[in-house]
Order: structure tokens, then C-alpha cells, then sequence
């Protein structure tokens, strides 16, 4: 291991569960807080060593809060699309209230499904489908290759997929 890998294992080791702390006051989830501070650190792995111990340990802490912000925008950002996309914006066939309805159902459906995946899945699906960022720019962005986005991508779909086929199931 080299001596930038084994000092992130060190600060991994002296800081991660205050980080998650942090994080989780800001995102409630557990799980979340947990995926956003194992992030922190792979990016950091990748950027490497700072001027100073001390501007190491900033950077995670500054990594971390900024993490949890983006985080929330993107939490913000998904519900204001679900939200955007009304009845009435909707193509169906019979514009009536019951279609409406069918309609609203639907996407409160596809936002459990959604909710359902795991923080990283979930984003990764989202950045796609809705930032409408390249596989390639998210691999960058979330420091995996472009062959993980794929199968996040794929995984999501076909959770999604099964979660409105049972939607439709049960409402028939």
C-alpha cells in the first residue's frame, strides 16, 4: 500500500465515524450518511496527499458537509421533478379525473420505487434520467467505471420496472 493509501486508512480510521455523525445530522439516514463519508474518502484517495496533516483532515470535513448539501440538492431536485410533471402534462388517453388520478398514483409509485434503491444507485439512475449526464461523466464523478454506472443504470431500471408492473398488478 502506499504511504497516501495507508494515511487515508489511518484518517479513515480516526475520522469516519465523526463524519458520518456530521453527515447524518444533515441527511437522517444512517445508510446514506454512511455511502456519502466512504465517498469523501475514495475521492480523497484519488486527489491525494494535501501540504499538511491538518489541511488532510480539513479537506474531509469540508468534503463531507459539502457532500451532504449536494446530497439534499439532488433530494430537492427529484422531488420538484416528480412534483413538476402534473396530471394534466401527462398524454393519456381519456383525460378524465380517474386518469388523473391513475396518473398521480403512477408517479408516487415510481418515487417509492426510487426511494427504494440504494443512495448511490438512486443517484446514479437520477443523474442520468434526469441531469441527463453521460455514463462517462458520472463514472468521474462518482469515481467508479463506466461499466459500474451501466449496471447502477441498469439495476434501477428493472426495480423500477418491477415496482410499477406490481403498481398496475394491484390497482387491476
Amino acid at each position: 500500500m502506499t504511504s497516501w493509501g495507508s494515511k487515508i486508512g489511518w484518517l479513515f480510521a480516526e475520522h469516519h465515524r465523526r463524519l458520518e455523525a456530521l453527515v447524518r445530522k444533515s441527511v437522517r439516514n444512517q445508510e446514506t450518511a454512511a455511502d456519502i463519508v466512504q465517498d469523501v474518502f475514495v475521492r480523497a484517495l484519488a486527489a491525494g496527499p494535501r501540504a499538511t496533516a491538518e489541511d488532510d483532515r480539513n479537506v474531509l470535513y469540508a468534503s463531507a458537509r459539502n457532500a451532504a448539501i449536494e446530497h439534499h440538492r439532488r433530494e430537492n431536485r427529484r422531488a420538484e421533478l416528480i412534483s413538476s410533471v402534473l396530471p394534466e402534462q401527462m398524454p393519456v388517453s381519456t383525460p378524465s379525473a380517474e386518469a388523473g388520478l391513475e396518473a398521480r398514483e403512477a408517479l408516487s409509485a415510481l418515487d417509492e420505487a426510487l426511494g427504494a434503491l440504494s443512495p448511490r444507485c438512486r443517484d446514479i439512475f437520477l443523474m442520468r434520467r434526469v441531469d441527463g449526464l453521460s455514463n462517462k461523466e458520472i463514472a468521474r464523478l462518482q469515481g467508479i467505471s463506466v461499466n459500474s454506472v451501466e449496471k447502477h443504470i441498469a439495476r434501477a431500471l428493472r426495480h423500477c420496472q418491477a415496482s410499477l408492473a406490481s403498481h398496475i398488478r394491484d390497482e387491476n
